[in-house]
């Protein structure tokens, strides 16, 4: 079983009081400090009722949370900087926050030990069905991969949202599929001492490949966290090596491999699938100077002024991991009484919709009309990808109604939906819960209906598509009737695991 690791109160209320205080001795203004505090006080109640990083909803949870405001907040005292500034509107910014996320304390008390009877995934029950699960998970997630890729950098909108592009995307998930079959069969076969093996390591390495090609440093690191998820939860206990490699390999990503890549998006970024494939080769054959890579990396050359939260230079990575400045922008906007209402939800229904159901669903997603509504995306871009948190999207559409309702009803929702239909032990459990909690860090409603509808039901359908399929082939041997519990090291006690 995996391990909650809750936070016990009296850490949460010390730790928190430390925070307000070195807030204030920063500069940060007294009222603000004392919201912020409650703020965290209720985020960390709620995590410990969620069950902490034991269940999907405790995980999803502390993505958004660390994300929103957690992060920001340490941040900002380690480098000795007001946390209300530069925020607009920041006493309101820090109010609805804290309403907020009051109201997610309560809506989890009322309903975390609710569960409704929904359809869950066809998980392999066959040592055998499990290898032949990965064989065609890993072809068809390649090509899949691959389909979308070619038409999500096509220069042409509509080539977006053609139904190869859909088909794309909905299969795509089986790469990811692939890795989870993978580490779990090295955990398996060598009892738990070692994890990672050619079967992982072919699916991780096309995973970070396509993440190059986007540019996406959080696609790059896809890979090595469902490996590293994947491990945690099957009962993979790491050893000294693992956690110096793991040290080493994120002093590498930020060092090297992150200002490289947010070099390599100025020659790519507007490049269709076979531009990118030349650009890409030809940057790694010849890397320019590193003085230059660096200058672009602390340029910042990917943010406005109006999305940072730290002065000093080079912080903009830090700053996408905290949208509170990003949520400020939309809630100063919409502070003087204006609200959008159903507008953004609207676009985003229709644009996850296939073509053959709204044959003139928009080439755009909500994104691009709160970004004018912050004023961050110009009338010129048909889509700045601009982040926006649930939190400040609430209230920018409905108002203070909206927090409260989307805090106390919708998020709980999405919580027991998906701790009702998936087993976080299991491989297609795995799978989801890294597409939930990796789209539900930054989620605005929009995104979190489509988790809530889209994302499960895509899942469960693509699992009985190949759970079927690989149940009609024939199997021979012992090998097709040996029950995969019987071996798979996701239902033990990871103190009963031989890897010392």
């Amino acid at each position: 079983m995996v391990k909650p690791l809750k936070i016990p109160s009296t850490i949460i209320f010390v730790t928190v009081a430390l925070l307000a205080a070195g807030e204030v001795a920063t500069g940060t203004q007294p009222i603000f400090a004392a919201y912020m505090a409650a703020t965290l006080i209720c985020i960390g109640v709620t995590y410990n009722l969620l069950g902490g990083i034991g269940t999907i909803s405790g995980i999803a949870f502390s993505t958004f949370a660390a994300s929103s405001i957690v992060i920001s907040q340490f941040a900002k005292v380690i480098l000795r900087e007001p946390a209300d500034k530069p925020l607009e509107s920041a006493a309101l910014t820090i109010k609805i926050y804290f309403v907020f996320y009051l109201c997610v304390m309560i809506g989890t008390f009322v309903y975390r030990s609710l569960r409704i009877n929904l359809p869950k995934p066809l998980e392999p029950s066959t040592l055998a069905q499990a290898d032949i699960q990965y064989k065609i998970s890993l072809a068809v997630g390649v090509v899949a991969s691959l389909a979308f890729e070619y038409y999500e950098s096509a220069i042409e909108p509509s080539a977006r949202i053609s139904t190869a592009h859909s088909i794309g995307l909905a299969l795509s998930p089986l790469l990811l599929f692939s890795i989870v079959l993978g580490v779990q069969d090295r955990i398996r076969t060598s009892h738990g001492r070692h994890s990672l093996g050619i079967r992982a390591l072919i699916p991780c390495a096309i995973t970070v490949f396509f993440g190059f090609l986007e540019t996406s440093r959080s696609h790059m690191l896809m890979a090595a966290a469902v490996y590293l998820f994947t491990c945690y939860v099957s009962g993979y206990r790491f050893r000294f090596k693992h956690l110096a490699t793991l040290v080493l390999g994120i002093a590498a990503f930020n060092l090297v491999v992150s200002p490289f890549e947010i070099y390599s998006r100025g020659p790519m970024r507007e490049l269709d699938f076979r531009g990118r494939l030349r650009e890409g080769f030809e940057l790694i054959r010849t890397v320019p100077a590193w003085s230059v890579v660096e200058e672009a990396s602390l340029g910042g050359v990917e943010s406005g002024s109006r999305e940072e939260y730290y002065d000093r230079p080079g912080t903009f990575v830090l700053s996408r991991l905290s949208a509170i400045r990003a949520d400020s922008n939309m809630i100063s906007a919409c502070s003087g009484g204006f609200h959008y209402g159903f507008t953004a939800l609207k676009l985003d229904v229709r644009r996850s919709l296939p073509r053959f159901l709204d044959k003139n669903k928009p080439d755009t997603d909500g994104a691009s009309y709160t970004g004018r509504v912050t004023g961050i995306n110009g009338d010129d871009i048909e889509n700045g990808e601009f982040v926006l948190t649930a939190i400040s999207d609430s209230y920018g559409a409905f108002g203070w109604i909206g927090v409260i309702v989307v805090g106390m009803i919708g998020f709980p929702t999405v919580f027991i939906v998906y701790e009702s239909m998936f087993d976080i032990h299991k491989p297609w459990g795995i799978v989801a819960t890294g597409a939930f909690c990796f789209q539900f860090a930054e989620v605005s409603m929009g995104g979190m209906l489509g988790l809530l509808v889209r994302a499960p039901v895509a899942i469960v359908l693509l699992s009985y598509a190949v759970g079927l399929f690989v149940r009609m082939i024939p199997i021979k041997g012992d090998s097709g009737v040996e029950k995969i519990e019987d071996f798979a090291l996701w239902n033990a006690d990871p103190a009963d695991q031989p890897n010392a």
